[in-house]
């Protein structure tokens, strides 16, 4: 009886340790694309870049007297909804390696269907922590200062990359759903661009008319804001910290399962 039990527990065992190597296998599998095409992680970091930039210089004066009263109140939330944008290249990159028969070669391997998704989110997730180290050692070369220091710079990026872990199964479940490669940027177009510009990431809540305002404390991109804004100003986390997490499970309970269920509908097909 006892050599059952113990069986019974290294098969267990097994099994999850199984599934995390192998999702960590196709991360690397994923990464080492890197070495071939290096101009990739220009890419992840570009767009954030332009959009720090572009909207600091030109558009920060504007809306809060200077520059650099901007960058210090809106600066790593715009590097954020950057990088939000940027999660439209995990829906690419499936459709694309769906169309090339990649998945098909990798289904015929004992692989789980969780690892092969898993692993193309985790890959993507250590290029948005790349983009995120460059934009924002650009945000502190030009005057941005965090008052949280290392503990809350370190927090601030976790919920983001944490969030942005989240979003990314959302296009993962377009980039096996979609037809194109023009429906996964026309979502970018119709959702995450108007989720990121009724939210908090430019201005403070208070200024915004009733309605909107009403919106955008709904938004999980205010919570996402305010609690990167919490932790860089070396304040103490709240209610706004527990709206993101519980965004974040959301957003995870409905996409992956979802995903699952479309990935083995297309291998069905």
């Amino acid at each position: 009886m006892s050599a059952m039990n113990t069986a019974a527990t290294e098969t267990t065992w097994t099994t999850k340790r199984g599934t995390l190597a192998q999702s960590a296998s196709m991360a690397a599998r994923s990464l080492a694309s890197i070495k071939h095409y290096p101009a990739q992680l220009v890419d992840f970091f570009m767009i954030p870049l332009m959009i720090l930039l572009s909207i600091t210089f030109f558009m920060g004066g504007q809306m809060m007297g200077s520059w650099q009263d901007f960058l210090q109140y809106a600066g790593p939330t715009i590097i954020a909804m950057g990088l939000f944008f940027a999660v439209t290249s995990t829906g690419l990159g499936l459709y694309g390696d769906i169309k090339e028969g990649v998945f098909d070669r990798l289904t015929a391997m004992p692989v789980s269907r969780f690892s092969l998704l898993a692993g193309r989110v985790a890959a993507d997730l250590v290029k948005y922590a790349w983009a995120l180290l460059v934009v924002g050692g650009v945000a502190f070369a030009i005057g941005y200062r965090a008052e949280g220091g290392v503990l809350g710079t370190a927090a601030a990026a976790g919920v983001l990359l944490l969030f942005l872990f989240a979003a990314s199964w959302s296009m993962v479940l377009v980039g096996l759903t979609a037809k194109s490669e023009e429906q996964i940027q026309t979502w970018m177009i119709s959702l995450l661009m108007p989720l990121a510009y009724t939210s908090t990431i430019f201005v403070e809540i208070d200024t915004l008319p009733g309605a909107v305002q009403w919106w955008a404390e709904l938004n999980p991109l205010t919570a996402l804001a305010d609690s990167m804004r919490v932790f860089l100003d070396g304040g103490t986390p709240g209610g706004e910290v527990w709206a993101l997490l519980g965004w974040c499970a959301a957003i995870l309970a409905v996409f992956v399962p979802l995903s699952l269920r479309a990935y083995r509908r297309k291998l069905t097909n």
